[in-house]
């Protein structure tokens, strides 16, 4: 693990981790390790808050900031657990406005509705030394002595990635998290994504999880090679070869 010091910075992005777009949290810490490993340090982490105007505050607040990880405490929620679709994205766009281009090791997913498409997603450019798995406390984080960085409000239950203050609230009340994961927020530090592209098949199907990544690879490399890599209008169900 990267940086495991006992003291927790006073400010930093907090993201709260589970199941997502039917993917097992397992297998998507092992797919981020990966990841990390062959992008010498860098990973992906796809979020669904806009929070790039706290990104940017938290970037003016020192020259190093960090994301803290923590497992999410409730059952995940049907629509994540099994949707109706899941999406890979194939670009990226700074808090500047400018192109990013994701990382050759990168694959950022997200559930997706064919019935009320989006066509953005966000992410956070995480770096780390280290293995980021197996995962393990490196700290502890009171739910009650968090802020919102820019705003100075409560953090919201449901607020599953939120730039924070911490005020060092005592752990031993009220509602505690662990920190599974700490990393350093790397320039570009936070993106929003483009270009949606509907995988033939999510991570709950039958075959194996290290194969069902290589599979969405081998997809999503396709369709970036092909004659038009900006043109996405792929329908869920279809095959890699249809």
């Amino acid at each position: 693990m990267g940086m495991q010091r006992t003291i927790l910075p006073n400010f930093f992005c907090w993201t709260r981790f589970g199941t997502e777009a039917g993917e097992a949290i397992g297998h998507i810490l092992q797919r981020k390790e990966d990841e990390r490993a062959a992008n010498r340090g860098v990973f992906i982490w796809g979020i669904g808050n806009a929070v790039g105007p706290s990104i940017r505050e938290l970037v003016r607040r020192g020259p190093k900031p960090e994301v803290l990880f923590s497992p999410i405490k409730c059952s995940p929620r049907p629509q994540d657990a099994l949707p109706a679709a899941v999406a890979a994205w194939m670009s990226g766009e700074t808090l500047d406005g400018g192109a990013y281009d994701l990382p050759e090791h990168s694959l950022v997913t997200s559930r997706y509705d064919p019935l009320t498409p989006r066509s953005t997603h966000y992410a956070l450019v995480c770096f780390s030394r280290t293995p980021i798995t197996p995962v393990h406390s490196v700290g502890k984080i009171s739910f009650a002595g968090l802020t919102n960085l820019r705003t100075g409000r409560p953090i919201g239950a449901s607020q599953v990635t939120a730039v924070v203050h911490s005020s060092g609230a005592d752990v031993n009340r009220g509602q505690v998290y662990d920190v599974a994961i700490r990393a350093e927020l790397a320039y570009p530090y936070f993106i929003k994504l483009r270009q949606p592209l509907v995988l033939p098949t999510s991570a709950n199907a039958d075959k194996g999880k290290r194969e069902w990544t290589s599979s969405a690879f081998q997809f999503l490399r396709r369709e970036r090679q092909g004659p038009n890599p900006h043109q996405v209008a792929m329908t869920f169900g279809q095959t890699a070869d249809g």
